[in-house]
């Protein structure tokens, strides 16, 4: 892949993150507060402006909007499964290696007995290198 589909892609997973966990939502809270705290200063004074703005008694539609939309994603199911789930039990398995000294390590798997996996190509070393 060349490195601006690379990038393009982290950009996308990136944005679908902030997205899925309610960035938006923060960002456009963020920016009516910004407006409610500019509006209100036109007639009262900052500390006035500030306390209407967080006090949250003089919401604007937008606040409503962030209010009603967190609503409706609290709302939302959350994905359950359908069907059991299996577990798989540790099994046994006998590896041989190259020494020819088996190992026995606990695999997960459905299996009740074990089974042997060869890690190399058993052979004798080399007479001369």
């Amino acid at each position: 892949m060349s490195k601006r589909v690379r990038c393009a892609i982290h950009w996308m997973l990136i944005g679908t993150l902030f997205v899925s966990l309610g960035g938006h939502l923060a960002l456009l809270q963020t920016f009516a507060w910004g407006n409610m705290l500019v509006s209100f200063s036109r007639s009262d004074s900052i500390a006035e402006a500030t306390k209407k703005t967080f006090d949250g008694d003089h919401p604007c539609s937008m606040c409503k909007v962030v209010k009603e939309s967190k609503k409706q994603e609290e709302k939302k199911p959350v994905l359950k499964a359908d069907s059991k789930m299996e577990v798989a039990l540790p099994v046994p398995v006998r590896l041989k290696t190259l020494l020819g000294v088996p190992m026995v390590i606990p695999v997960p798997g459905y299996y009740v007995h074990g089974c042997e996996v060869c890690l190399g190509v058993l052979m004798q070393p080399p007479r001369a290198a």
